[in-house]
This record gives C-alpha cells, sequence and structure tokens, in this order.
C-alpha cells in the first residue's frame, strides 16, 4: 500500500483528484520507467502474474499508485498474484529466529507482523533472494509516518493524543527488538532498531489478512500494495485457493487513465497516520458517519464518598477505561456515557443503577458495560426540563468538561482550535 495514500487536499477538491495524474489528469499513460520498477514487473509476469490493464505511476520517488490503461468494466479481475509470489507469517515462522520465537513464546506486540518481518529482514540480505525485485520497490525511508519524525515535527501534533500512541509504538517496536535479540544474540547483525522499525511500518502498512488452505494468515502481496485508499471502495481483494492467488476484482467501472483504488477500511484519522502516514481532510462515509474517534480514559473520583462501592462495580470488566468515542450511537459512545453516569451517581442513584441497595429489581446491570441510555436522550438533552434534571445530565456535563479540557490542551494561537474555543465553548452554551 502506498504510503502517501490519500493526503490531504485543497479545500473543494475531491479525494479521487488529489495526484496530477488521476482522473481529471492527463491520459497519456506511460509506464514507469524506473528501472527497479521494470525489474520489478518482469519478475511477477515471469512467475504468471496477472494485471494486463493497469499501468503503475510515480508520484514521487517514494509514492506511487496504479492506473487503468484501458477501460476497466465491473466484476472484472485486475490483479492475479500467484501464492509464489507472496511473503505470509508462515515463511516467517519457519526460519531459525521464528522457530526460536515460536518456541520461547514471547510476548510480542504484534506477532503476525514480527514474523512477516522476522522473512523479509533475514531474506533481504541474501542478494539472490527470490523476493529481491520485490524488496528493491520497498521505499528506502518512511518519512511521512510519525514514529520517524523530529521533535520539530511532533510539535505539530500538540495536544494530540496521536503523540502518546507514536510514543507507544515506538516503546512497543523497541521492547520487540529488544526480546528477540536477548532470545537470538545473532539478530542484532542481521538487523538494527532502525531497520527493524522500518520492516515493522513497512508490514503494517502493506499486509493483507488472508485465508490459504484454511489457514487465516497475513501476507505481503507485490503489486497489490500498490493500490492507494479510497472510500467507498471501488475494489474487493481476496486469496482463492483454487487459483493458488491473491487477486482484485472490480466493483464497478474504471474509466482509461483513472487511479485504481483500494480501501484500507473505515478508520479514524489517528489510525490512517500512524499506520500509513497519511490523513483523510473529509473522512465520512457515504452515510455522514465520521469515524474519526477521541481517547478518554475515565477514572472514579477518590473523594467519592461511596468511592469504595462504586470502584466494586467499576473494576468487575476491567479496571481500565480507556474508551475511544467518536459521534454515533454505537457500543463505545454508551459505553462512555455508562462510566460517566456511574461517576457522578449519587448513593442513592447507584444503589439503584447496581443493585448494591438490595432493591430486588429485574435485570440490573453486572457491569458498567451493561448500563445503557436511550439515544434520544442523549440527542435531546439541550431541551428545557419541566422536572428537575434528568439523571444522564450530569454525565453529559462531565463529558463536555473534558472535550473542553482536550481542546484547550491543543496550540491556541491564531488557527482553527483558536477558533473552536472563541466560539463554540460548549460549556458556557451549555450553562
Amino acid at each position: 500500500m502506498a504510503s502517501l495514500a490519500a493526503a490531504e487536499e485543497p479545500s473543494g477538491v475531491p479525494d479521487r483528484d488529489k495526484f496530477a495524474r488521476a482522473d481529471g489528469g492527463k491520459k497519456d499513460l506511460e509506464a514507469d520507467s524506473d528501472e527497479k520498477m521494470k525489474i520489478f514487473e518482469n519478475w511477477l509476469l515471469d512467475n504468471n502474474s496477472k494485471f494486463p490493464k493497469l499501468v503503475m505511476q510515480k508520484y514521487d520517488d517514494e509514492v506511487r499508485g496504479v492506473h487503468a490503461a484501458e477501460e476497466i468494466g465491473p466484476d472484472e479481475s485486475i490483479i492475479e498474484i500467484p501464492l509464489e509470489c507472496l511473503i505470509t507469517v508462515e515463511m516467517g515462522k519457519a526460519t531459525d529466529i521464528g522457530r526460536a520465537v515460536l518456541q520461547s513464546d514471547l510476548d510480542l506486540d504484534a506477532p503476525k507482523h514480527v514474523f512477516l518481518m522476522l522473512f523479509m529482514l533475514i531474506d533481504r540480505k541474501n542478494p539472490t533472494s527470490h523476493f529481491k525485485p520485490y524488496y528493491d520497490t520497498l521505499p528506502p525511508t518512511l518519512s511521512n509516518m510519525p514514529i520517524f519524525w523530529s521533535q520539530e515535527e511532533l510539535a505539530l501534533l500538540e495536544g494530540s493524543y496521536l503523540l502518546v500512541q507514536v510514543e507507544e509504538r515506538n516503546t512497543a517496536i523497541e521492547n520487540d527488538y529488544k526480546a528477540i535479540c536477548h532470545l537470538c544474540p545473532d539478530f542484532a547483525d542481521i538487523s538494527t532498531l532502525d531497520e527493524f522499525k522500518w520492516a515493522r511500518m513497512c508490514v503494517c502498512s502493506r499486509n493483507f489478512g488472508i485465508v490459504v488452505d484454511g489457514v487465516r494468515t497475513s501476507a505481503m502481496v507485490p503489486y497489490a500494495d500498490m493500490l492507494n485508499h479510497y472510500r467507498p471502495r471501488e475494489t474487493k481483494w481476496t486469496y482463492e485457493n483454487h487459483k493458488r492467488a491473491f487477486t482484485i476484482t472490480t466493483l464497478q467501472s474504471i474509466s482509461v487513465g483513472a487511479q485504481v483504488y483500494d480501501s484500507y477500511g473505515q478508520k479514524c484519522n489517528h489510525r490512517f497516520l500512524l499506520n500509513y502516514g497519511f490523513a483523510i481532510e473529509n473522512n465520512c462515509e457515504p452515510d455522514g458517519f465520521c469515524p474519526n474517534e477521541v481517547p478518554f480514559k475515565f477514572d472514579l473520583p477518590w473523594q467519592d464518598e461511596i468511592f469504595d462501592a462504586k470502584s466494586a462495580f467499576w473494576v468487575r470488566d476491567g479496571h481500565g477505561k480507556l474508551i475511544r468515542v467518536c459521534v454515533s450511537d454505537n457500543e463505545n459512545t454508551s459505553f462512555a456515557f455508562a462510566c460517566l453516569r456511574v461517576m457522578v451517581a449519587t448513593k442513592e442513584e447507584f444503589q439503584a443503577l447496581s443493585g448494591a441497595g438490595g432493591t430486588g429489581a429485574v435485570a440490573l446491570p453486572h457491569t458498567v458495560k451493561d448500563i445503557r441510555f436511550p439515544m434520544r436522550w442523549v440527542c435531546n438533552f439541550v431541551r428545557p426540563w419541566n422536572h428537575g434534571t434528568p439523571p444522564h445530565r450530569p454525565s453529559i456535563f462531565g463529558r463536555v468538561r473534558r472535550c473542553d479540557a482536550i481542546v484547550r490542551r491543543s496550540p491556541t494561537d491564531d488557527g482553527p482550535t483558536a477558533k473552536i474555543i472563541a466560539n463554540k465553548n460548549l460549556l458556557d452554551r451549555l450553562n
């Protein structure tokens, strides 16, 4: 998957047109003239790969895409890559280091990714490797991914939870590397930490989850990983056992010259930027849903007079309450409001809510996550109330205070965040 799959675009420019040679661009497409790419394509064709109606285009040194060289109809197989050209998890497990990792039962952050990485890092040292033409096409640096950014570049994310995720990702990669080197000291001669980190992000941004002969695995799929991201999806992919090949099929017609896209899935921009090195300007689904999330950490106030009783109820579904919430009537949103409801509940409310007072109520929640609020309550919380404060309203005030605090931690010079604080202070509006 190309490293800059859906870069931020100018206002008013459709996402499909983000590259100069995408739809509406020049039609006299020519194949990428890079010698390594020629060798790569010949290697694929020599191994019975098929992509007869496609041509790769180079946008800059590390960003490429795939375009239609001729008209393509719907439900047409456009890419077929045989199993012999795929790198799978099982190949990493079969290496000496992979077997040692399996036998040691190391607690790795991303085991499937690590086995793919191990095979690639070991095999790419072999100048006659079957996969050398593929390795030579991978980007030598991944400077668009935040884990490789300088402190000055990371400062642009001040106020964003992504900084925590970047730190956690770097720590996880370093811990995996040290654990493998401790188990197999020779691995340090095969890969440096920087190379290990590069391999992790190559795998993270390019692997496909497939099923081969009934075995669920992950694979690096040459050429297929060149397709950039776009939603709603215009193609679908799978591994076809009867063909012994990974295939991509169109879901609609694609005109000559148009860029051919894959969909990396419905994701928050945090995940796009962290794992792929790009963010979507208008990250919305066709139905208007925006998958962008904000993480909230919920803790019980220790000053609460019934802290012990609440704590016993709180930990039934786990101690940590870090919840990624988006604007939607979904499981995480319900869980977030349930946490807030417990946090602000009075003694009487908590007894009724949890059954702690032996009320005899039927079907009481067993855990915090079991608490549910009708979404209409949430949508209508700003309407006048004739009979005092509804039981969920303190929860909403609590959540808004947290949102307000997150916004105020961001840089506030003269950018959009300053306008949010100046013009959309939710606490003032609610009060």
